[in-house]
């Protein structure tokens, strides 16, 4: 899992051998057994995680529901940017839907490698733009396509999804009724 950051973060920039393994040493190895949270609300956010092994769900309690916002899963950051880089507390909680293995970096290791590297900056601009057209792109959906054409959507983009995030959270995260989504599959 870790050739696959690396990989994927030499195609973002140009960074040497030297750079690889500061941005490695930034980082410390965290274990979630499912169920257990990365973010509670009204936290400050202090980490971002890098999954190696596992699937996380940003989800808001509503009315003692929880209402999923997004899913993360190997190979995929995981964080809730606006409390992260705002140092303000989180409106969203963070939890493992199973048990996951992440490289955690805190807010002050990112702030020390921009400093000792600036040019890792480029990542943090990647990923903040990646996470903003993914957002974007789920709520236009929730707009503007009917409860069939998000869950073929989903189904499309998401295909690992599908198999491992209980339905009932795939359905709030669609924005439908379980039910909709039972009658949807068949």
């Amino acid at each position: 899992m870790i050739d696959n950051l690396i990989t994927k973060i030499k195609t973002i920039g140009d960074f040497s051998a030297d750079d690889i393994k500061l941005f490695l040493s930034s980082f410390t190895e965290t274990f979630l057994f499912k169920g257990e949270h990365f973010l509670s609300e009204g936290q400050v956010s202090k980490h971002l995680g890098y999954i190696k092994t596992g699937l996380m769900m940003h989800y808001k309690i509503i009315d003692g529901v929880e209402v999923p916002a997004d899913f993360t899963i190997e190979n995929e950051w995981v964080a809730y940017l606006k409390s992260f880089s705002s140092g303000t507390a989180s409106d969203m909680w963070i939890k493992a839907l199973e048990d996951t293995h992440l490289l955690t970096m805190s807010n002050t290791a990112m702030g020390e490698l921009f400093s000792k590297q600036p040019k890792f900056m480029a990542l943090k601009s990647y990923y903040t733009e990646l996470s903003f057209i993914r957002n974007t792109e789920h709520t236009s959906n929730l707009a503007t396509l009917n409860a069939k054409q998000r869950y073929y959507k989903f189904m499309k983009n998401h295909p690992a999804l599908i198999n491992r995030v209980p339905q009932y959270y795939v359905a709030a995260y669609l924005g439908i009724k379980p039910q909709s989504l039972s009658r949807l599959r068949k």
